[in-house]
């Protein structure tokens, strides 16, 4: 990265600091509720241009790269991750549009995603024990020059606020083996429908639903990158989204953080603040380290992705290190606090928010969303034997 995209980036999260100051933090109780999706708060981060940072400076935004995406999902987590991954979901199925999609599928799709007129989704994820397994699985059949889709995709982050979804079915008969395609399905396809958003742990104000495809046709155009041609981009999406979800996991740390380092210089035990112990300097300064070289590898990571080299290997080792120190360092934090660290109620008196707890449920979902935190592993091995 050079100096004038360092300084841009720079910027870029001030930016995001103040956005979050402004527009998010006055209503972070009610989103954590989640029970209406913030659909004004995404039409201001379109008016920002917040929502278009992963897309070439021609699609109509500045050309942040996914390296400025990354500082300004850092900065949003430390207020509400729910937000950065509604965000998250969006880029993803922007950055695909850009790398895998043809020439009328960019000039159709681009300019609305970068400006945030129109909000994106991607469906992987089934309930078989893996893609194209188990009685709901999705399965796509070509007739004549359209596709027939039935099936479920689960665990979809958007579902039924987006106005677009990526989904990837396996071909029916298969035409190779794992001949899994890639379709740009439209929010309004008949036949399509989400089902009862789930009641999740935390990230609560981005809606996360099951997709039912029944007979939903969808033309030839619509498909992304070629037919059989789905595994290559599921593959890479799934490991962009693990360096974009270790960024949220580090945002929330820090915020946590400096949550507890606050608490800390103003918690008086034996007529002296807890700061001063050695035991709560260690449990701080582990969370710091960690927070540190998580970061550290996100931005090594997500440069190689700027930079279109092979970045798999690296984005699984994020995945794996953030995995494993993500919810830790929330019980750092907490230990810091004690029994304030785990209420969500402030009592009389207590000149203080108490925001671990929310953080906590949060940061379970940013490391164990996609993919459980063990899995980056077996790729890892393969790409060092």
């Amino acid at each position: 990265m050079n100096d004038s995209m360092a300084v841009k980036n720079l910027a870029l999260a001030q930016r995001a600091r103040e956005f979050t100051d402004e527009f998010i933090e006055p209503i972070v109780a009610e989103l954590d509720r989640g029970l209406v999706f913030p659909k004004s708060l995404i039409g201001q981060l379109g008016s920002g241009g917040f929502l278009g940072l992963v897309l070439p400076e021609q699609a109509g935004i500045d050309g942040s790269g996914f390296v400025g995406h990354l500082e300004f999902v850092r900065a949003i987590s430390a207020s509400c991750p729910a937000i950065a991954s509604i965000v998250n979901g969006h880029a993803l199925f922007a950055y695909a549009i850009d790398h895998w999609g043809g020439a009328e599928q960019k000039t159709r799709y681009l300019p609305g995603l970068a400006k945030g007129e129109t909000l994106g989704a991607v469906a992987i994820q089934e309930t078989g024990p893996t893609l194209g397994l188990g009685a709901d699985a999705l399965f796509a059949t070509r007739q004549g020059d359209k596709f027939l889709l039935n099936g479920t995709k689960a665990f979809v982050r958007n579902a039924g606020a987006a106005d677009n979804y990526l989904v990837f079915a396996t071909m029916q008969p298969a035409e190779e083996s794992n001949g899994l395609t890639a379709f740009i399905v439209a929010a309004g396809a008949v036949g399509l429908s989400v089902a009862p958003r789930l009641d999740t742990m935390g990230l609560k104000a981005c809606p996360v639903a099951h997709l039912t495809f029944k007979n939903v046709i969808v033309p030839e155009t619509a498909v992304m990158g070629g037919v059989n041609c789905g595994s290559v981009i599921a593959t890479q999406l799934l490991s962009v989204a693990s360096v974009a979800e270790a960024a949220q996991t580090v945002g929330i740390a820090r915020a946590a953080m400096a949550h507890a380092a606050n608490y800390a210089k103003h918690r008086v035990q034996f007529r002296h603040p807890i700061a001063g112990l050695q035991a709560v300097q260690t449990m701080l300064a582990r969370i710091a380290t960690d927070a540190h070289m998580g970061w550290l590898g996100v931005l090594q990571a997500a440069q190689l992705i700027e930079d279109d080299a092979p970045f798999e290997r690296e984005a699984a080792m994020v995945k794996a290190f953030i995995g494993r120190v993500g919810s830790n360092m929330l019980i750092e934090a907490v230990q810091v606090e004690g029994g304030m660290g785990i209420s969500e109620v402030v009592p009389k008196g207590i000149p203080f928010s108490l925001p671990l707890a929310r953080m906590f449920r949060d940061i379970a979902g940013t490391t164990l969303l996609d993919a459980p935190d063990d899995f980056p592993d077996q790729l890892i091995a393969a790409c060092i034997a």
